[in-house]
């Protein structure tokens, strides 16, 4: 008897790298044509805190979220969004966690 392959729904797929919002946020204003620097000067942010974001050494906060938005028109729920699933990603592949979490599950099922 074969085993049956589940079909995943595309909100269930998981990139097998997780992709920092910065990434997209870099994608975006390379498309309109924007420096960093020059967004970083729009948004009232250092270029240095900006390279970080872009390059996924500091998260997209509620308060960069809203500058984007107010400089893009992009919504800052889609950035926050992008952030927390990042971060839910990068958490999963945690192997301390994962034990941590595995531990977990062992406790509550005999409950």
């Amino acid at each position: 008897m074969e085993t049956a392959k589940k079909i995943y729904s595309p909100h269930e797929l998981i990139p097998s790298t997780p992709i920092h919002p910065g990434e997209m946020i870099k994608d975006e204003l390379q498309a309109r044509g924007i420096s960093q620097k020059k967004f970083a000067e729009i948004i009232a942010v250092s270029p240095t805190v900006l390279n970080e974001v872009l390059n996924g050494k500091r998260p997209v906060t509620t308060e960069y979220a809203l500058k984007i938005e107010a400089a893009t028109g992009i919504p800052a729920y889609i950035w926050i969004n992008m952030q927390s699933d990042y971060n839910m990603q990068t958490a999963r592949r945690d192997t301390g966690l994962s034990a941590v979490l595995d531990q977990i599950r062992k406790a509550v099922a005999v409950l």
